[in-house]
């Protein structure tokens, strides 16, 4: 499929990739990388322990994003549906 079949169906498949590739992220910062923080800390390497920070801070919140694009796409879907009807 491609974008000019069904724009809807096309954007929401790349929203659900986007959300399953953020949420392994996540999962990845959270129970590997996160040692890299007490490391960091441990060494005093308060610019690196920030960097951490951030790249956890920009991941959350870019789950948000993708979830709220997703909801955004699914209430458009519903209503094009219900115009459709």
């Amino acid at each position: 499929m491609n974008w000019d079949d069904d724009f809807l169906c096309v954007t929401g498949d790349h929203f659900s990739e986007m959300r399953l590739l953020v949420e392994g992220a996540i999962i990845m910062f959270e129970e590997d990388a996160f040692v890299l923080c007490s490391l960091a800390r441990d060494a005093e390497k308060h610019e690196a322990l920030s960097a951490m920070n951030d790249i956890g801070t920009a991941l959350y919140e870019f789950r948000r994003h993708v979830k709220q694009l997703q909801e955004a796409h699914r209430k458009e879907a519903l209503r094009q549906h219900d115009d459709k009807a």
